[in-house]
Order: structure tokens, then sequence, then C-alpha cells
């Protein structure tokens, strides 16, 4: 489930589809990027449907999800390519995510990501 519900959220960040990012994102989502740079759900989608953050592809590896009571932990590698500050960059991080689980629903929590060193 956990799984799947990533993919549709790493499809939806590519497509800018916002409906169904907000349909993913819980309210209080934290977001913090690779710069430490922190988004809540109102500005991560802002910067997406404006396109501060335009997704090209992610790619994930060593993905490991760990389900507890409500919440799912999600921890892997990514390389990701995002054109930001207009220029396209490929990061590529370890990162930490989780779900929630309220009223039968999973929603995107929290997400903390580390650069991988050249």
């Amino acid at each position: 489930m956990i799984q799947e519900l990533e993919k549709r959220r790493w499809q939806a960040m590519i497509d800018v589809d916002l409906p169904v990012l907000d349909s993913l994102l819980h309210p209080s989502l934290r977001y913090t990027h690779s710069t430490a740079a922190v988004d809540s759900k109102e500005s991560y989608m802002s910067a997406i449907e404006n396109g501060v953050f335009d997704y090209r592809d992610v790619s994930n590896s060593d993905v490991e999800i760990q389900i507890f009571d409500g919440l799912a932990l999600v921890n892997g590698t990514a390389e990701i390519t995002v054109v930001a500050r207009e220029r396209e960059f490929l990061l590529r991080s370890r990162y930490t995510c989780v779900w929630i689980e309220e009223s039968g629903e999973w929603q995107f929590l929290a997400w903390q990501n580390t650069p991988i060193p050249s």
C-alpha cells in the first residue's frame, strides 16, 4: 500500500497533478529539502504549481518500509532530476519519509533528505 502511494506521490509531483497531491499530502506536512529549507503543504504545493520545483524524473533504490501503529516509515535512496532556480539538477540523496494513517486514509506527513557526496 505505502509503496503504491509513494509511486503516486512521485508521479503527481512530476505531472504537477495538484488534486492528487492535495489528497496525498497531510495538512501538517513538513518537507525538508536537501538545502535545509522547509515547506508546509501550502508552500510546497505552491512551489510545484509555480514551477519553483519542476520535477522531471525520480529513481528509487534500497527502499525499506516499516509499518507501525498508524505510521509508515520509508527509507531509501533517490536520484531526482529537478529544475530549480532555472537549472537542472540531479540530486542523489538518502531520504526518510513518514506516512500517517488517520480515519483509514494514509497521507504523506514528512520528508527529510541528505545529499550523497559525489
